[in-house]
Parts: C-alpha cells; structure tokens; sequence
C-alpha cells in the first residue's frame, strides 16, 4: 500500500508515523527534522485526504511516545533511532518537493520550495546530485553513456517512486533489525526449531473506486480463503476417519478459477499486465484491450460491459462478491519503477543509514545479487506480490494454524452500536459463512460420547441406568 504514502484514499489517513511526530516529537527533536512550528496541513502527503485525526480517539502524542519507548525497549540506541526519525521526517518533507519547467523537456527542481533544504539536510545529500538524479537521466549506447533532459511530470514521478521505495526499505530495515534484536540466541537460531507466527490479515476491500492496491489485497484474500476453505475441508475428512464414520466426499467451494484469472503463468491478468509493462508502447488502454479480448467470453469470473470498456473498467467475481476494477494506472503502479539515477543519488548521501537503505531499494535484486545471480530483468509490484504471497502459504501449510476472526460491529467505531448489515458483511468477506456451509455439508451435530450417552440412553431398554 505505498501508494497511501502519495495518494491516500478519501476519509484516511496517511501513515500514523507522520501524525505522532509531528504532534509527539520534543523540541530538540522537532528542530532537527525541521517539525518545529509545522501542522498536518504544512504537507501535501497528509492533507490530500482532508482527515487528519484518529476516529478512535487514540491521541498520537501519546502513541509516539509509546513508539520511543518500544524502540528503547528493543535495544535500538539513539543514533539509530535519530536516523530512522530524520528519513522518516524527510519522506514527508520531499512530498512537498515541486519542479520548475525549463523550456518543454527539461526542468529542475525549485530552489525556492522550502522543503528542499530540510531534504537535503537531512539526507546528506548535495543539491546538484539531488537535482541531477531527479530531472536527468543517462542512456547508455555501446560504451558510451549520454545524459538526458526530463520535463517535470517525469521529474514529478521519479520524486514520488523514490518516495515509496525509500519508504518501503525504512519499513524492509525496521523488519530485519528488530527480528535481529529480539533473537535471544544466535546459536541455537541456526537449527530448527519451532517458531509462533502471527499474521494480521487486511480485509477485502471494496470502495467506490478500486484500483491496483485493491486488486493486491483481495487476490491475498482470495487465496488465504482459499487456504482456510481446504484447512476446514482437511479437519473435516480427520475427524470423520478418527470417529470410523463411513461418508461421502464432502463438496466445498472452490475459487481457484478466480485465482487462475489473476496469476496464471503466461494467461493471468498479472502476466497480461507484465507483458504490457515491458513491451515500447505499453499502456493501459492496450492491457484493457488484451485483456477484454481474452476473458471477455472466456471466464465466468470476469465481466465488462460497453461501458465498463469505454471507461477501462471490469468487474471480478471474488469468493465474497462482485468488486469493479479500474484499470486507470495499472501499468505505471505495476512497474513502480526507481529510476538508477535515484538509487545512486542515495549511496551517494554520507549518511550510513542511507547506504543500507539504498541496498534495500530492489529487495529481489538484492537476493539475487547475494544467491550469486545476475539480475536479469526487473520484477513487477505484482510479480513481487505473488512470490510473497505464494511464501507466505508455503509458511502456513507448514504450520498447525488457528484462526481468530475480528468483527467490527459498526463502522463509525463506537461502542454500544450494532450494525447487523455490518456484521453480516464481515461474515462473509472473512469466509466464515463458507466454513459454516463445509461444516453443515457433513455430519453437523458433534456430540462427545458421555453427553450422547447421556441423552439417548433410555431410547435402548437393554442399556439400563447404570454402568
């Protein structure tokens, strides 16, 4: 979900960081990052969405002070902290960052932007770099490198790919380095050993407008209900060959056609989507041409009026209902790509911090720099998303899991409401209905044999009333 950090949706908020430094952080502090004297409303990243304040009532002064004490907590020492706080303060300050045109293909950016100081500042980075590796970039032929104009719209996009994936390697170090300082024993990590995962899984989404990110999320839904569906199925088939009971193939459904519509080798829509990202041309109106021509009569999952066509749009039939989808800039999020001149602006910077974030810029190529491959060619959001995500299952099927499902009984979070319509849809968009209807396919009555004996005994007049 980078894509909050630049465009988040109508009634949210952006990343709760900003809010409690801004609201939280001491005056030492809030000097160094260039805080001191700014409101929610002085960035651009936190303003678009017009809503600045927890609907829970939770006060981020105090869950920034929370943040402190956990990373004291953790072990992690203050210069640590102070570098993490710095690029976390200038993300937002760079989402205020603006360019000025110098004629129709070349641009700069503004010298009179009063957050440009703050991000070079706090960056460590030199003015000229940061300008060249935003607003030129260097085509190579043969041997010989030549450098090339940007207009500003480029420009502007570069800024904002640099952004989530500075943000996205922040978040990949914060990951790693607190699994290395709640490791109690480095010896025995090394052998095998049994491990508690926990797994908060995001809702299925369906707004007003859906777009890529909401595509991401509900295909992760779509496939862990698919996991949990087989889960309930697998308990079932155990239980009956515990008990000696003779039945019938148990049917439970089954939306592995949903799933073949997204990530198919070669005919799913996120190969589709690759293959326009890649090819001299590819746009989203020649993805939705592809991809109506192909599904259009070909898949009870998927639809598209001519209306739905006109405007790039199409409807997919997940397990819990119908989501319509835009296709309005899936090609640019799919590739999401950091321009080189970007991540070589970051090793750069004389900052250490800087040095390892920049390493966790491309996370696959970084993998395969260290497994000993070369890269050969970059990875899409959504290639990306389905390698995690196909992980992630491998993890689950290999562990003994328990599901607790969180109902939320009003959407205005307050207590003493219940909204049944709320509830019902929480129901079924968590799959439970469906595990209810696996269950009810069965045997549905489980009675332990003291409470059946107890129950039916006098119907056998041979059974007597003791023993």
């Amino acid at each position: 979900e980078k894509i909050r950090l630049i465009a988040p949706s109508a009634g949210e908020r952006n990343y709760h960081v900003f809010y409690e430094m801004l609201r939280g952080c001491d005056p030492e502090d809030g000097e160094r990052c260039y805080l001191d004297g700014k409101d929610v409303t002085d960035f651009k990243m936190l303003s678009r969405s017009g809503t600045y304040d927890r609907r829970d009532g939770v006060e981020d002064v105090d869950t920034y002070g929370d943040l402190v004490d956990a990373f004291e907590t953790l072990g992690f020492d203050d210069e640590e902290e102070s570098d993490i706080f710095d690029v976390t303060a200038a993300i937002l300050h760079m989402g205020n960052l603006t360019f000025e045109e110098m004629g129709s293909d070349e641009c700069k950016v503004d010298d009179g932007n009063e957050s440009l100081a703050p991000v070079l500042e706090l960056l460590h980075l030199e003015k000229d770099d940061f300008n060249d590796a935003l607003c030129y970039f260097n085509v190579t032929a043969g041997k010989e490198t030549y450098k090339r104009k940007q207009n500003a719209t480029k420009a502007a996009r570069g800024l904002e790919a640099l952004i989530k994936s500075l943000y996205r390697a922040l978040f990949g170090h914060l990951v790693f380095r607190i699994n290395e300082l709640i490791n109690a024993d480095k010896d025995k990590a090394k052998q095998q050993a049994a491990f508690i995962g926990v797994l908060d899984i995001f809702g299925f989404e369906s707004f007003k407008v859906n777009s890529f990110e909401q595509l991401c999320i509900n295909y992760c839904n779509e496939a862990l209900q698919q996991q949990f569906n087989r889960y309930v199925f697998k308990n079932e088939m155990e239980e009956y060959d515990r008990e000696g009971i003779e039945w019938t193939s148990i049917s439970f459904p089954d939306n592995q056609d949903a799933l073949d519509f997204i990530d198919k080798k070669n005919t799913g829509l996120i190969s589709i989507l690759d293959g326009h990202c890649n090819a001299p041309g590819g746009s989203d109106r020649t993805f939705a041409s592809d991809l109506y021509k192909k599904y259009a009569s070909d898949s009870s999952r998927f639809s598209a009026n001519r209306r739905q066509q006109a405007q790039l749009q199409f409807t997919l039939l997940h397990y819990a209902g119908p989501v319509e989808y835009s296709l309005d800039s899936f090609v640019e999020k799919n590739k999401d790509k950091l321009p080189k001149e970007a991540s070589d602006l970051l090793l750069s910077s004389t900052s250490s911090m800087l040095h390892v974030l920049a390493k966790g810029l491309d996370p696959a190529a970084a993998a395969e720099a260290a497994a000993g491959r070369r890269k050969k060619k970059s990875h899409s959001v959504g290639a990306q998303f389905t390698r995690q995500l196909t992980l992630l299952r491998e993890k689950i099927d290999a562990t003994d899991p328990h599901y607790i499902r969180c109902l939320k009984p009003n959407n205005q979070l307050v207590p003493n409401v219940y909204d049944a319509a709320t509830i019902s849809g929480q129901l079924l968009c968590a799959g439970v209905i469906e595990a209810v209807k696996v269950s009810r396919a069965g045997f549905s009555q489980r009675l332990s044999h003291g409470v059946f004996l107890g129950r039916y005994r006098l119907l056998d007049a041979g059974a007597g009333m003791t023993g």
